[in-house]
C-alpha cells in the first residue's frame, strides 16, 4: 500500500482544461452546456478573471419556478434568457484556492463546504478546478 504524500501539490490533481461561461452567456446555453457534458459546475469568468460560478442545481433552482406556465413548446431555458441572468444566478463570492496550496487544503475545503467544486485562482486569474471527484480519484490511485 502506498503512503499518502501530505504537502503534495494541488497541481497534481486540478483540470486546467475548463469550460468557462461570462456574465452575458444565456441560460439556454447554460443548460445545453450541463446536459450534453459531464460538467456540474461552470466558472463564470470575465476574460481570464473569475468573477464566480454557476452549478447544475442553481440553474435547477431557478428554472422550475418558472417552468409555470411555460408554453410545452417554448424550453424553459429559453425563457429564462428573457428573465433571469448567469449574473443574477451564480455565486459570486466562491470559495478558492491558490495553485500553490495543497491537495490536503483543497481537501478540508470541499469536505466542510457545501459545495464539490473549488475554484483554483491565481491572482484573480482562473487557472484550474478541483472537484470533489479529483480527490477520490486521487484517493484511489493511491491504494
Amino acid at each position: 500500500m502506498s503512503r499518502l504524500k501530505h504537502n503534495e501539490s494541488i497541481r497534481h490533481i486540478m483540470t486546467t482544461t475548463l469550460q468557462t461561461i461570462n456574465v452575458t452567456t444565456p441560460l439556454s446555453t447554460v443548460g445545453k452546456i450541463f446536459s450534453e457534458s459531464s460538467f456540474h459546475h461552470l466558472p463564470v469568468v470575465s476574460g481570464t478573471k473569475f468573477i464566480g460560478i454557476l452549478s447544475y442545481l442553481d440553474l435547477m433552482r431557478v428554472s422550475f419556478p418558472n417552468a409555470v406556465g411555460v408554453n410545452a413548446n417554448q424550453p424553459v431555458y429559453e425563457v429564462l434568457d428573457h428573465t433571469t441572468s448567469v449574473e443574477e444566478v451564480m455565486t459570486k463570492d466562491a470559495v478558492t484556492l491558490s495553485s500553490d496550496r495543497t491537495i490536503r487544503d483543497a481537501a478540508d475545503v470541499l469536505a466542510n463546504g457545501k459545495f464539490h467544486s473549488l475554484p483554483i485562482v491565481d491572482d484573480g486569474e482562473l487557472v484550474g478546478m478541483v472537484t470533489s471527484g479529483d480527490l477520490l480519484k486521487y484517493l484511489l490511485d493511491q491504494y
